[in-house]
């Protein structure tokens, strides 16, 4: 929620923490919700929001500049494919009027009764009375003609963006009005989810600005502004359901894509319980039931990191940020962050705001007419601080700088002149692939903290986060801001068992081994980050000759498992392929029996016409797919060798004719298993038993 041009600061933060009760959890200990399954933002988003260098004043040509920068600058090559206007690009009223919404004292929508007489609606009741369609500011987003037809200016940016590769993204509310008093969403859900869909929306950030009176409850507690009419009856779970679904519904009936919804909602709205229809979904929703309650609080609002991502697919879990880094560090949002991990999986993810790396004041010449520290931009240091907590902790990367050349970007006033353009230095922090990977990597578990809660706000942080292909990522964060600090942690204490590790520094690119301490000396508000990868120590598999018949994972794949392709009644010669795990599947079971040379057979368990423990073969050339045939002794395409890293456990499976390695190359059920030339860094490489 924006409440003005200037960004809300660390006091609406803190009182969003104390409202949640959040110093009460004990970290990760939340239950993990239902996903969404719309079958968007399956990695964390990326892309760029117009907000924080723009403002509400955003216009169709500024866009423009912006997305024909992102693609000649390869930030659309390296994963931010997505520009969002935020709030301000519709009139103050829809079509369906001749002039602005109607406004109280208080800010909030007029709501009238039956009679069309003026109401309050602090008691949930009173109607809107507007109707029709948004309109885009003519005078900042004019009409266009693309391919012989006239379209508004927003299906012109959604027509240009997907020319260029980028998705697009628009903004909305679930409430009556946006956070700059134009037109909510609120009742109008069908219309405007429509209207998304057919100018072409991809992504939409759906915001919460309930504007109104204080309120003070029967129960004698005062709520402060919570909204009007059904900003007070519906929940914020309810209302943002709701345009989903609209959205989904739109989305078919036209034919189109499904749209990724980001939920912008700010923890500080508690609701008022006992005006919160008794209908109300979030009443019985099961995750919000076996979440403890908090005092004066409606189920539904805050914390969203507990259900928003059965409605959603970015979760909003803290207040607005400003160019302060304590936003993003412990005292911030970081551990708000490490108490919701149930809320981050494919198609969900804890969002922490936009991103302030690269960004420059636009409100003055910062040290000269501006020296508000909201206002600093960040430092090299504090802008890769930044750029790791969030890759850290799987959120979306939204850019808020001003993604726009120097001459594009310049401003005047006071009698100073200068540029919020993004620095060449800013601009590579943002496309470091290395941290963009940890971002992104598909095992979608975010970081845990290391060791105990620090004892201040510039007391160091470390954290660890799993990746797909067996990797760690450790990060040292110094937090202090004005004294460089020496930061440690050891194997032990990551939960590291092997003999060592190599470790790739991910902002320097700088290499070492590390066999026991890891520590860095790390500058003020700045960071260390590294990928720690198991050193290649290996040793028989242990699954040779032990007589049984085992399950194989795939890495990378969430759990799927080798199988006969068909299972055991294909055809002989059917590939092989990965799948659900049943236990009971006998065409999942394989056994590894070593052969007179030495090598290792691997087969199945099927014993059927077509099959009767019929054993894997290879074929001859990279990407060529894994078969079944009849066992023939001496075929070095049926013979193998099987190594495990002691380290992680991890089965290698070398084909002895070829020296290439099985590979699950998609992470997709069905998908079939092929060979490959040998890449530790290729997760579907790495094989473990499941049973």
């Amino acid at each position: 929620m924006r409440l003005s041009p200037h960004r809300l600061a660390a006091p609406l933060l803190a009182l969003a923490l104390t409202a949640t009760g959040l110093g009460a959890l004990t970290l990760g200990t939340a239950a993990p919700a239902a996903a969404l399954g719309n079958g968007t933002a399956l990695t964390p988003p990326m892309g760029w929001n117009s907000w924080n260098s723009l403002g509400t004043e955003v216009t169709e040509e500024q866009v423009v500049q912006t997305i024909d920068f992102m693609a000649a600058n390869g930030l659309v090559a390296a994963g931010y494919d997505t520009v969002t206007i935020d709030d301000g690009w519709s009139l103050w009223h829809r079509d369906g009027q001749s002039s602005d919404i109607v406004r109280t004292p208080s800010g909030s929508i007029q709501l009238y009764d039956a009679a069309g007489t003026p109401v309050s609606g602090t008691d949930g009741t009173g109607n809107d009375p507007t109707s029709g369609h948004l309109i885009p500011r003519p005078d900042h987003f004019p009409d266009q003609s693309v391919d012989g037809r006239t379209v508004n200016g927003i299906q012109y940016l959604a027509w240009y963006a997907h020319r260029k590769g980028l998705k697009f993204g628009l903004y909305a509310t679930d409430t009556y009005l946006t956070c700059q008093m134009h037109p909510g969403s609120l009742g109008h859900e069908s219309t405007d989810a429509g209207d998304f869909v057919s100018w072409g929306v991809d992504f939409v950030k759906y915001d919460d600005c309930p504007y109104g009176p204080p309120i003070t409850g029967p129960d004698g507690h005062g709520y402060g502004t919570q909204g009007v009419g059904k900003e007070l009856t519906r929940s914020v779970y309810a209302r943002v359901q709701t345009f989903q679904r609209a959205l989904d519904a739109a989305s078919a009936a036209q034919g189109r894509p499904r749209v990724t919804v980001s939920v912008s909602a700010q923890p500080v709205h508690t609701g008022v319980p006992y005006l919160l229809d008794a209908a109300d979904p979030a009443r019985t929703d099961p995750v919000i039931r076996a979440t403890p309650p908090v005092p004066f609080q409606a189920p539904g609002y805050a914390p969203t990191g507990v259900w928003c991502g059965q409605v959603a697919n970015l979760c909003r879990i803290g207040g607005d940020r400003d160019s302060e880094l304590d936003g993003v560090l412990w005292n911030g949002q970081l551990q708000t962050a490490l108490q919701y991990p149930g809320n981050v999986r494919p198609g969900s993810w804890n969002d922490l705001d936009m991103m302030f790396t690269g960004w420059k004041d636009v409100y003055g010449d910062w040290g000269s007419t501006d020296t508000c520290v909201c206002h600093k931009p960040f430092t090299d240091d504090e802008s890769r601080t930044e750029t790791s907590v969030l890759a850290m902790l799987a959120a979306p990367l939204i850019s808020g700088a001003d993604l726009r050349t120097a001459a594009q970007s310049q401003h005047t006033a006071d009698g100073h002149s200068w540029s919020t353009g993004i620095s060449a230095a800013s601009l590579a922090v943002l496309k470091n692939a290395d941290v963009i990977a940890v971002d992104q990597d598909s095992l979608a578990r975010p970081a845990t903290l290391v060791g105990s809660r620090p004892a201040s706000g510039t007391a160091p942080v470390v954290l660890k986060r799993q990746l797909a292909n067996g990797d760690t990522a450790v990060l040292l964060v110094n937090q202090d801001p004005s004294a460089s600090r020496t930061i440690g942690t050891s194997l032990a204490e990551l939960g590291l068992t092997g003999p060592g590790y190599t470790a790739k520094e991910l902002w320097t690119g700088a290499g070492s081994t590390v066999t026991g301490p890891l520590s860095a000396t790390v500058a003020p508000h700045g960071v260390a980050l590294y990928r720690l990868t198991a050193r290649p120590t290996t040793v028989p598999a242990a699954v040779v000759d032990d007589g049984r018949y085992h399950a194989l994972t795939a890495g990378g794949t969430g759990g799927l498992v080798l199988e006969v392709s068909g299972t055991c009644s294909s055809p002989l010669g059917s590939v092989a392929d990965i799948n659900t795990w049943w236990p009971t599947h006998t065409s999942e079971q394989w056994t590894f029996t070593t052969n007179p040379d030495g090598t290792v057979r691997i087969s199945d368990n099927c014993n059927t016409p077509t099959h009767v423990h019929t054993v894997l073969a290879a074929g001859t050339s990279p990407g060529n797919s894994a078969y079944l045939l009849n066992y023939a002794p001496g075929n070095p395409w049926q013979e193998w060798r099987v190594v495990q890293n002691s380290a992680t456990g991890a089965l290698v499976v070398t084909n002895v004719a070829t020296g290439l390695v099985l590979n699950a190359a998609s992470g997709t059920a069905g998908s079939v298993v092929t060979t490959d030339a040998a890449n530790g860094a290729a997760a579907g490489q790495g094989w473990s038993v499941a049973s």
